[in-house]
């Protein structure tokens, strides 16, 4: 009997000494930066990891667009997006640029990356009670989610502009279920929320003591000057307190990953700026710099096409716009001429009555 309770209570219990080994083995998703993966020993399955700044300090936000493609891009996982957010009253919003320019820079097929990527829009405090059930339905259709990233996970409920309609512990559960259904099934969940207003020292993130308790890992991040970040740790499961400043230059390695870089609207804007500048003004012909000029409004109008084309140079999207309007002009004065010799034809059969 003693024998049969010993042999229960050895397949129940695991040694600290497994759980490290099988940690080890676990596939973990990586920020992008070496010293953020290093602060916080990257993403793992099951965890819930919470990032937070200061108010209109969105690298919380962008960082979660970096670990979207990363979930994409290194398996055929899919991956939950929520954002949380009344646009009318605090302007939260989707960055589908940032997002695509993300997509061209790994080089990742947007239709496909787009198919595996999916949205839930929460903008009332009912719609966050509701959430944990669309996201099980997700995971039960699809039975491949990877991450669920949440974007301002506490500004409903919590934020200055919230409205109130419901209790604080509508909250509490609504994250709890979320956290018990990524725990389930294996899914990395992080979260983004801004930070209390400072009482102490010591930054908080915005949305209650629960929120504080029941995540695993939360980082403060908030923008230095020039492309620095501070990445401070404010708790972990197995690590003390630190932080590290995340260095955002390329050259030096230790870049917070893509989401800082320039986006395709960006760039095409810098592109257009110097074409302006340098090539029209060494136009010799002033029909060329007229024709320019009228190139120069097509790409204005049309912007929002291009940064969604799958090209990746911003001059080949520029000249392929051009051309583009170029062959519209020669169809307009083909019809014109074409009504020119109907007219012709017309005042000439009249004449010979």
């Amino acid at each position: 009997m003693t024998s049969h309770r010993h042999q229960d209570s050895a397949t129940i219990f695991k040694s600290a000494l497994q759980v490290y080994a099988n940690r080890a083995e676990v596939c973990k998703l990586l920020t992008g930066s070496r010293r953020l993966d290093q602060l916080i020993d990257g993403i793992e399955p099951s965890r819930f990891y919470l990032f937070f700044g200061p108010k209109d300090d969105n690298v919380s936000d962008r960082l979660l667009y970096h670990l979207i493609v990363e979930a994409i891009t290194t398996s055929t996982s899919q991956v939950i997006y929520m954002l949380c957010g009344d646009y009318r009253r605090d302007r939260t919003t989707f960055d589908s640029e940032l997002l695509l320019d993300l997509f061209e820079t790994s080089g990742l097929n947007v239709e496909d990356g787009l198919n595996r990527i999916h949205i839930i829009g929460v903008f009332s405090e009912a719609q966050l009670m509701n959430a944990p059930n669309l996201v099980a339905e997700v995971v039960e259709k699809t039975g491949n989610v990877r991450l669920l990233v949440i974007q301002q996970i506490s500004k409903l409920f919590y934020g200055e502009n919230s409205i109130g309609f419901e209790e604080k512990t509508e909250f509490t559960g609504a994250v709890s279920k979320l956290k018990e259904i990524c725990t389930i099934n294996g899914i990395s969940l992080v979260a983004s929320c801004e930070a209390k207003k400072r009482r102490s020292l010591q930054p908080e993130p915005m949305g209650g003591s629960y929120l504080r308790h029941v995540t695993n890992v939360i980082v403060y991040l908030r923008t230095l000057s020039g492309c620095d970040i501070s990445a401070q740790l404010v708790k972990h499961f197995d690590k003390e307190r630190t932080g590290k400043r995340v260095k955002l230059n390329v050259e030096e390695g230790n870049e917070l990953g893509r989401v800082t870089k320039d986006s395709m609207r960006g760039r095409l804007q810098e592109s257009m700026k110097h074409l302006r500048s340098g090539f029209r003004e060494a136009l010799k012909d002033d029909c060329m710099q007229e024709a320019f000029d009228q190139i120069w409004e097509d790409w204005n109008h049309e912007q929002g096409a291009m940064i969604y084309a799958q090209v990746v140079s911003a001059l080949d999207l520029l000249n392929l716009t051009g051309v583009l309007a170029n062959r519209r002009e020669l169809e307009e004065l083909k019809h014109r001429v074409l009504i020119l010799e109907n007219k012709d034809e017309g005042e000439g059969l009249a004449s010979r009555r």
